[in-house]
């Protein structure tokens, strides 16, 4: 079963919102990607595994891209697509490289909300984390704190709702009925899974719109990069 694993986001202010995301919730800043001594992404796990994965984007580019990464078996996902019809990508971290310590399926362009989520699928330790290019920190699920604020939910835009979620359905989450919100985008449909739950919302394209995580205390909505909103608190 597919579950949440972490957002990947490329954004100008990777350390402003990995701070931020530390004062709310408690949890340390945690280095990731880190190429030629450089510290290039940095994040914060939470409770339960999940994790958000910040990288810092160059002078003169442009931040906001955000993906959605599901932990699964890439055996299984490329099963699940040759059944479906769905065109993907895919490579195994024993051929990599680049020392990546993991095998990952994306999705070719053309298929809505999938082409805001990859498959990822982690190899064994020691045998796959040979690289100090990977393996840092944040990417070691060993990390997750005992306690706390968790990924609660994520939200997607998209102009088609029922093709996204008869996606949605085919990678196992299960069609739950719709959900209000006090914050934008306010309501869409819920999809519940194993570790945290995906929401379907209108929009004009297919993005990633809203991270929500648990925590003590009144609601709150802020921006979080460039696309994002962040909302912790809320109740369910």
């Amino acid at each position: 079963m597919l579950a949440l694993d972490h957002l990947a986001i490329w954004t100008a202010r990777r350390d402003g919102l990995a701070d931020r995301l530390a004062e709310l919730t408690g949890f340390p800043v945690l280095d990731g990607f880190f190429p030629d001594g450089r510290r290039v992404a940095r994040g914060v796990r939470f409770a339960g595994g999940a994790f958000v994965d910040l990288h810092q984007v160059g002078p003169g580019e442009q931040g906001g891209q955000v993906f959605l990464g599901l932990r699964g078996e890439i055996e299984a996902a490329e099963r699940l697509a040759a059944r479906e019809g769905w065109r993907v990508r895919s490579g195994r971290w024993r051929e990599a490289s680049d020392g990546s310590p993991w095998s990952m399926l994306t999705f070719r362009r053309d298929h809505g909300v999938l082409n805001r989520i990859f498959v990822i699928d982690y190899g064994p330790r020691p045998e796959a984390w040979g690289s100090p290019v990977f393996d840092q920190p944040l990417y070691d699920a060993r990390n997750a704190p005992a306690a706390g604020a968790r990924l609660r939910r994520v939200w997607f835009s998209t102009p088609d709702s029922e093709a996204s979620g008869r996606a949605l359905e085919a990678l196992g989450f299960a069609r739950s009925g719709d959900v209000e919100s006090a914050f934008s985008p306010f309501h869409g449909r819920l999809y519940r899974g194993a570790a945290g739950d995906l929401v379907v919302s209108a929009g004009d394209t297919d993005a990633l719109v809203r991270l929500d995580l648990t925590g003590p205390g009144p609601p709150l909505c802020e921006p979080f990069g460039e696309q994002l909103n962040l909302v912790i608190g809320e109740t369910p």
